[in-house]
């Protein structure tokens, strides 16, 4: 199996599922599996087609470049995606 990073959802190609590895107390590597995507995969998702959407609509350069830098943070929102009970370190 190859590694994922710890602490996040990651995607399996090779498993079809959803993978959250995260360490338990002894150091143990556990890994949560699931068919569907995460709740927060989805909300960020739609949010990255509306946000789109506008961008292809609008002609206004200043308009475009925030829109582009919301989509940014939503990418980096969308590799960072922990578990909805886990607590930050």
């Amino acid at each position: 199996m190859p590694e994922y990073p710890i602490g996040r959802w990651n995607w399996s190609d090779e498993l079809g599922k959803w993978i959250y590895p995260e360490k338990d107390q002894n150091g143990n590597i556990k890994y949560t599996y699931q068919v569907d995507p995460p709740e927060e995969f989805l909300i960020l998702t739609e949010k990255l087609e509306e946000i789109n959407q506008k961008l292809m609509k609008t002609q206004d350069p200043q308009e475009k470049m925030t829109l582009f830098e919301e989509l940014m943070k939503i990418s980096k929102e969308m590799n960072s995606m922990r578990k909805p009970n886990e607590t930050e370190c």
